[in-house]
């Protein structure tokens, strides 16, 4: 897993008489942000002084790009500063990890080996790369993708060769085992796949369960103009620009 600098949203907590979370479509306990204030308060054994959390949508939802578990994992930074907690990474980490799988990857960000259900980080160094991402106007549900996983031929192992050193070794290493039950799901995605493989990314992912897809390449130029080029092709898609520096 790699954190990308790019879109993002944005959480700003405040101390506030009663514990509230806002986020267009997601409000309430029914937003990550709840649970994770829940978790941070199983984790030091007391009720909390209550605090309000606004979130600023700009990732969309059910597309793979973690928006909801980034934003859990910021609400769970933010409110151990903002109420002086003075908890070390390993019990945010924890926290986090009763909140969702991919929770403590952004605790920790930079590049890392997520193993177990996604929960168990271990340092990894990474190649420098730009990238397009390109999320349709559908959205995909983990748990449904998931079960259409669990219905296909059970994928080739992992080689298990370790990470090339530049971008454009990533074409033969990397994969998403997930691609064939998202595409069942929603044979759309091929098309976008096949506009960003055309338009010179290399390679073109599945980011998580989708629906989101990422084209990656070496230049910020030749991202620039797969960007361009995915704006034209495919009308109603947000079209975003990422990048990551390398670990």
């Amino acid at each position: 897993m790699v954190a990308l600098d790019g879109p993002m949203d944005t959480v700003t907590v405040t101390c506030a008489g009663a514990r509230s979370v806002t986020c267009d479509g997601i409000e309430g306990p029914a937003n990550l942000a709840w649970m994770a204030l829940d978790a941070l308060e199983a984790e030091v054994g007391e009720t909390l002084p209550p605090v309000a959390v606004h979130i600023d949508k700009v990732l969309p939802s059910r597309a793979g790009l973690g928006g909801g578990s980034s934003d859990a994992a910021a609400t769970l930074r933010a409110v151990n500063h903002l109420l002086g907690l003075d908890l070390g990474a390993d019990r945010l980490e924890r926290a986090a990890a009763a909140v969702g799988s991919d929770v403590p990857f952004f605790i920790r960000g930079g590049a890392q080996w997520a193993t177990g259900r996604g929960e168990i980080l271990e340092p990894a160094s990474a190649p420098a790369f730009e990238c397009v991402i390109v999320a349709p106007g559908i959205g995909l549900s983990t748990a449904v993708v998931y079960r259409a996983f669990d219905t296909l031929p059970t994928p080739d192992p992992d080689p298990g060769d370790s990470l090339p050193g530049d971008a454009t070794g990533l074409t033969e290493w990397c994969r998403n085992d997930l691609w064939p039950a998202a595409l069942s799901l929603a044979p759309e995605l091929g098309r976008v796949r096949s506009a960003l493989e055309e338009a010179g990314a290399k390679p073109a992912l599945l980011c998580g369960s989708g629906s989101a897809v990422c084209g990656i390449t070496a230049t910020a130029t030749a991202a620039d103009a797969i960007a361009e080029h995915m704006t034209v092709q495919t009308p109603g898609a947000r079209v975003m620009r990422a990048r990551f520096a390398g670990a």
